[in-house]
């Protein structure tokens, strides 16, 4: 085939996939062809060969049309819009610790619509993705709930419920409402609904241990908003809300105002240069490590038992280090080598 009938050919196929992305009912073959601006021959041939690419396509009474979440169309991007999405590239490549293919070719296309030389830091970054270990089974929990929640079907997990010592797998059918990466753990998890306790679940990708997709239709309610769901997490877990109150000394104030840490933050500045710091989470127990972060230059003020739990922790700490302290003094008397 010459280039340039190729090149009309692939331009056609992409203009035809764009149409039938417009009307997910599905098209007539005439109708499709009136549509793209060739002859309902030309329609026929392009429907058949796009069986031989990546579009899915369907056919059904005398209609066709795209399979549902298969097909998305092409963006056009403006230059800050694409140095958002190069943000983003990073953003997920410092998120996932495990190589993901899908992640890679995304930013490869990005990267071809970019400025050159923001390009090939985005190249860069994914080259640097290569040498991450592969995860056969997360990556089939990922795609499949990917497929069930942009086609609207249920999925039946395997997933373990760990109580009074002893993990045991649970099969649970549930809907999937959404995904939300966390940098807690560089991990991901489902919103979904579970039909085992008929209500709304967290669950970790990480710890799915089978997956099936079934062709049980469901529909997201449409009051279900997953900003809203997730507001009062510190980051995606959901439990009884706490006000956590905290004091940050004069050396890192600075630092605390500089970001907004949680919607529902309050920082007051003291006299004496500290800052009292107040926020209302939904549990404590993503909080924790961020607190424990700032190391001796925030106080925890209530609730009394997570104050009670940093302060277990950090004599735990002070132990720990006072004992690897005297090892070391007496083995450097000893001209030991620590």
């Amino acid at each position: 085939m010459a280039p340039d009938r190729k090149k009309d050919r692939t331009a056609r196929l992409q203009r035809t996939a764009n149409v039938l992305y417009q009307y997910p009912e599905g098209l007539s073959a005439k109708r499709l062809a009136e549509l793209c601006g060739v002859c309902v021959r030309t329609t026929y041939r392009d429907l058949m060969a796009m069986h031989e690419i990546d579009y899915k396509v369907w056919q059904n009474e005398g209609k066709w049309g795209l399979e549902r979440g298969i097909f998305l169309p092409p963006l056009k991007l403006t230059l800050l819009e694409a140095m958002t999405l190069f943000l983003a590239a990073r953003l997920a490549s410092r998120y996932s610790d495990e190589r993901d293919h899908d992640i890679e070719s995304a930013f490869s296309k990005l990267a071809a619509v970019m400025p050159r030389p923001v390009g090939r830091h985005v190249t860069e970054t994914i080259a640097s993705m290569h040498a991450r270990p592969e995860d056969a089974r997360y990556a089939r929990v990922f795609d499949i709930l990917a497929t069930a929640w942009a086609t609207g079907r249920r999925v039946c997990i395997w997933y373990p419920w760990t109580g009074n010592g002893a993990t045991r797998v649970y099969e649970r059918l549930v809907d999937p409402y959404f995904l939300e990466p966390s940098a807690i753990g560089h991990s991901c998890y489902l919103i979904a609904y579970c039909h085992h306790v008929n209500a709304i679940r967290l669950f970790k990708l990480e710890r799915i241990q089978e997956i099936e997709l079934t062709d049980q239709p469901y529909q997201i309610p449409e009051d279900f908003d997953a900003n809203a769901f997730l507001k009062s997490s510190w980051g995606v877990f959901s439990d009884e809300e706490a006000e956590v109150q905290l004091r940050f000394s004069p050396a890192v104030v600075a630092r605390v105002k500089e970001s907004t840490w949680h919607p529902s933050q309050q920082l007051c500045q003291l006299e004496n240069g500290y800052a009292d710091f107040t926020v209302k989470v939904a549990g404590t127990v993503e909080i924790t490590p961020w607190i424990l972060g700032w190391g001796a230059e925030v106080e925890v003020l209530a609730p009394p038992e997570l104050r009670e739990r940093i302060a277990a922790t950090a004599q735990r700490m002070g132990a720990l280090y006072s004992t690897a302290t005297a090892e070391g003094t007496i083995l450097q008397g000893q001209n030991v080598p620590v």
